[in-house]
């Protein structure tokens, strides 16, 4: 896969702290946005939630999880998304060093 450069323009100090607790995470900038990418191309959809009050944010998304259940969703195991991210992660990473 062919990889290109993408350049944003982002508050400095935004920046350090979001690195900051990557880095305590065990993740880069880099492989997070990439993370990020794949999630919006695989749900087709932005995950995030934006509310300006996150109990009603919170109740949203468990409203949503509970109808999704009831249509049968089953959810993923918890080590298939951890593989997954390793497998990210290190991607990523390959694709910094070059």
């Amino acid at each position: 896969m062919a990889s290109t450069n993408m350049s944003i323009r982002i508050d400095s100090e935004l920046k350090a702290q979001a690195e900051t607790i990557l880095a305590q995470l065990g993740m880069n900038m880099n492989g997070t946005i990439n993370m990020f990418l794949q999630q919006i191309v695989r749900d087709k959809a932005v995950p995030l939630s934006l509310s300006l009050n996150s109990e009603q944010a919170v109740y949203a998304d468990l409203l949503y999880a509970q109808a999704e259940r009831a249509k049968g969703y089953v959810g993923r195991d918890a080590r298939n998304v951890l593989e997954d991210m390793d497998k990210l992660i290190h991607n990523a990473e390959k694709t910094e060093a070059l």
